[in-house]
């Protein structure tokens, strides 16, 4: 069985999905999120680093979505939905 390898688009949805979803319950923990998205913790780090420097996220400790980020997810979510009306599957 194969596993295909996600882009960075779909990494950075699940991750930014899940640190919204994080967020809801109080403090996030990043072993959680790391399990949930299934990246390695040196990787993960290196996303939300990333996922900072472009905005999408308040700063690295909070972890905290920002208005950009939001709309990132909002955005990433009519994709999905697009693509799922079309037959097409995004894994």
């Amino acid at each position: 069985m194969k596993i295909s390898r996600r882009d960075k688009l779909k990494i950075y949805g699940d991750l930014l999905l899940v640190l919204n979803d994080e967020s809801k319950n109080g403090r996030i923990v990043l072993t959680r999120v790391q399990v949930k998205i299934n990246v390695p913790f040196d990787r993960l780090k290196k996303y939300i680093s990333e996922l900072r420097e472009l905005g999408l996220i308040e700063d690295e400790t909070s972890l905290r979505l920002s208005e950009k980020g939001k709309q990132y997810l909002r955005d990433y979510g009519k994709v999905l939905d697009f693509m799922k009306r079309m037959g097409l599957e995004y894994q």
